[in-house]
């Protein structure tokens, strides 16, 4: 003979099967609710009847009749569709994680391109190479009128000299603004004043300090970490006047 259920049991049964129309039902409406969701957990985990089959009582809407959604009570339920949504976002991290981590292995395994490719050079070699002559002395300190150094943030105290190409002295230096400056000049005019030339370039780029001569002609001073190469590049003539 079944034995009633008590009155605290029956209570917890009727407010089990409530819930679960809320959360599974056509017209689901528990997913704004945090509270009842939260009891409808603690229910469901205190649900350990032995015999599922033997109390499996379906519920339905009322409005469709006895077939249209018909959830067993005793039967584990669909996960609603918060839980689901939990779920798939879970393994979507992961597999973007795992993506992630096997295309960092194999760039770390591939080796670098050499220098060469990475960094190609198609210029002609240079028509002069000038060394590294002192740094940070009095004796290299140029010739500054105009304040061509501060205006460049540049310390007087902290440039490098370089041989002297032809009457011409040139100097580079580390910018307060970031970046590296190239200055060619006449070390008696000094800077800004008649022949001349200056180029600042961010580090990293290479820094370039065109001079433009009046014969038709251009010397190219190109900063390297010890040293500066120059290219002399002559321009064509222009054309005659037709013979008559």
């Amino acid at each position: 003979m079944d034995v009633p259920p008590a009155p605290g049991e029956f209570d917890e049964s009727t407010e089990l099967e409530r819930l679960r129309r809320r959360a599974y039902g056509r017209n689901a409406d528990i997913a704004g609710d945090a509270a009842a969701r939260a009891r409808l957990t603690e229910l469901e985990a205190a649900v350990t009847d032995p015999d599922p089959d033997s109390r499996a009582v379906t519920e339905s809407d009322p409005a469709e009749g006895l077939i249209a959604d018909s959830v067993p009570i005793g039967e584990a339920p669909v996960a609603p569709w918060w839980r689901r949504r939990r779920s798939w976002l879970t393994i979507l991290g992961g597999t973007i994680t795992t993506l992630a981590l096997t295309a960092a292995i194999v760039a770390w395994m591939q080796p670098s391109a050499p220098d060469y490719v990475r960094t190609p050079n198609y210029a002609f070699p240079p028509d002069a190479i000038l060394g590294l002559v002192s740094e940070g002395t009095e004796a290299d300190e140029p010739n500054d009128p105009h304040g061509t150094l501060n205006r460049l943030g540049l310390n007087a105290d902290a440039m490098r000299r370089y041989e002297t190409y032809g009457y011409l002295t040139v100097w580079s230096g580390k910018s307060r603004y970031g970046s590296t400056c190239l200055l060619v000049a006449h070390p008696v005019q000094g800077l800004n004043e008649g022949i001349g030339a200056e180029a600042c370039s961010p580090d990293g780029d290479e820094t370039i300090a065109d001079l433009a001569q009046t014969t038709r002609s251009l010397t190219r001073f190109v900063l390297k970490s010890d040293h500066v190469d120059v290219y002399e590049y002559v321009r064509p003539a222009e054309p005659g006047p037709p013979p008559g």
